[in-house]
């Protein structure tokens, strides 16, 4: 059956009957987050079905749904004739929408048109060629046929979301990458989840990435056969029983991956920090610094870790004249009724030489992550220049290391972020999402608290970046693991920290 007569099913349904589903499951929300879809489309449809209106031709595809890069082979009448064509796949750009550099408001997707195919249509009015599915996200696309930048024909065509897993084996730790391909940018098939040995790791997004998902966990358990399962689920949880609900096409995918019997590579892997990842849409856009004419503040590196080292040097200043160093942080936090406000601290003097210039090594404040910090070189109250310096985060200690199961853990880090889109952090245990964490109150330092628990042997404790919340209430991505991180997570870039603890026998 064809995606569409699901829908209108679904659509007779609540007519005839009302809404009898799951209550408080999966499959209200997702019909719930079609309806909401639907309704704020209605102009939009109007307004296609104008156009449809005028539309002279026809098009048929010989195959109404498929996978991106399929070929379909396509037939089109009733066009202009001897007139030259163009094919347009209708898709759509996503993106995040974060305001004032810190409130994460939601998702947003726009129209786009890619032209995959041209021609010209014979004395008769008729045309054949094929295109290739590009790119894009998944679901219902419209595959128009242009003469003269108007809409002659139109047909639909369905994208299905594919899933693949790689390794299928390895030692614990080993990185495992789920590839997704054909998201959809509608509610219900575009937040995805991963489910580790049937415990709920993170979840799976292509926002800002066209539809393409890169997802990574790090293989967990004793040695033999751990499943991983990927379901689909708007309200911020896998649903489970995808047969009943109205949206039944969307397909759950089941992989197997082997622990072997090696054992993980501790001595450099024990705990480590990743590489900051790109962040989706570009990231942040900081304002510019602010110099007077001639002046030039510049930073040895733009991020690191608290206490680190860094370099700091100005030119064009006044000669041999004593400036101070402002550092610019938040302090405060979002729960509580005094709320938080920027703050302004002194971090150093400094003293320019008979040229105007100075060179000043420090180490970073313990503070928050996440934006950068603004530094401001000031003569009195006169800011003469300004740089930016992002403090990463770190892992400060895991004590113990090792130790049998019911032992106390704490895992020290440094250089958590404060704004909604990264103060808090997502943690899983074995892949086993228990909990997330946030460092804004304590000013970017986090203290958390584990109990060692299963068999004998290495155990993973990761920690990840997630959304901590925002305006829109659906899709519920807000506090829970963003295992695609890397590609797709907003704002600054936030890296995986990654540590293991030992199970020891009693």
């Amino acid at each position: 059956m064809s995606k569409w007569k699901y829908g209108l099913i679904f659509i007779l349904f609540l007519t005839m009957v009302g809404v009898a589903a799951c209550s408080a499951t999966d499959s209200q929300t997702d019909a719930d987050a079609e309806s909401n879809e639907e309704t704020s489309e209605e102009n939009s449809s109007e307004e296609a079905s104008e156009q449809e209106n005028t539309m002279t031709g026809k098009l048929t595809l010989d195959e109404t749904e498929g996978e991106i890069g399929d070929e379909v082979h396509l037939t089109a009448e009733g066009l202009d004739p001897d007139e030259p064509l163009q094919v347009i796949y209708v898709d759509m750009e996503g993106k995040y929408e974060i305001e004032n550099n810190y409130s994460f408001l939601g998702t947003a997707y726009d129209e786009v048109e890619k032209e995959v195919g041209e021609g010209t249509a014979d004395e008769n009015g008729e045309w054949s060629g094929s295109i290739t599915i590009p790119d894009g996200f998944g679901d219902d696309h419209d595959i128009l046929i242009q003469q003269d930048g108007n809409a002659i024909a139109k047909a639909n065509f369905f994208v299905e979301t594919v899933f693949t897993m790689s390794p299928e084996s390895g030692p614990p730790g080993t990185e495992i990458t789920i590839e997704g391909e054909g998201l959809s940018p509608n509610m219900y098939g575009s937040i995805w989840h991963v489910n580790y040995d049937n415990a709920y790791t993170g979840m799976i997004t292509a926002i800002s990435t066209d539809g393409k998902a890169e997802a990574v966990v790090r293989a967990a358990g004793s040695p033999g056969t751990h499943t991983v399962t990927v379901e689909s689920g708007a309200s911020g949880a896998p649903y489970l029983s995808r047969d009943s609900s109205a949206i039944n096409y969307i397909e759950t995918h089941f992989f197997d991956f082997t622990i072997t019997d090696e054992a993980p590579d501790t001595d450099t892997d024990m705990a480590y920090v990743e590489e900051p990842p790109e962040p989706a849409d570009g990231g942040i856009q900081m304002p510019e610094p602010e110099n007077k004419e001639g002046v030039q503040i510049s930073l040895d590196k733009e991020m690191g870790t608290v206490d680190e080292m860094v370099t700091l040097s100005g030119e064009g200043l006044p000669e041999n004249q004593e400036l101070t160093l402002d550092w610019h942080t938040m302090v405060g936090n979002r729960v509580s009724t005094e709320g938080f406000a920027p703050e302004i601290m002194e971090i150093d003097t400094v003293e320019t030489d008979e040229d105007g210039s100075f060179t000043h090594e420090f180490p970073i404040p313990d503070d928050l992550g996440g934006l950068p910090h603004l530094i401001e070189v000031k003569a009195g109250d006169e800011v003469y220049g300004q740089a930016y310096l992002r403090i990463l985060p770190s892992i400060v200690s895991i004590e113990p290391e090792e130790g049998p199961a019911g032992t106390p853990i704490t895992v020290e880090i440094k250089g958590a972020g404060w704004t909604e889109f990264d103060n808090a952090l997502g943690v899983t245990y074995d892949n086993a999402y228990i909990g997330y964490i946030c460092g804004f109150n304590s000013q970017g330092t986090i203290k958390l608290p584990l109990t060692a628990s299963g068999e004998p042997g290495y155990h993973t404790i990761d920690i990840y970046p997630s959304i901590y919340q925002g305006e829109d209430p659906i899709p519920d991505i807000y506090r829970k693991p963003q295992l695609t991180y890397r590609d797709d997570h907003p704002g600054t870039g936030i890296p995986a920290i990654r540590t293991f603890f030992k199970v020891t026998e009693e």
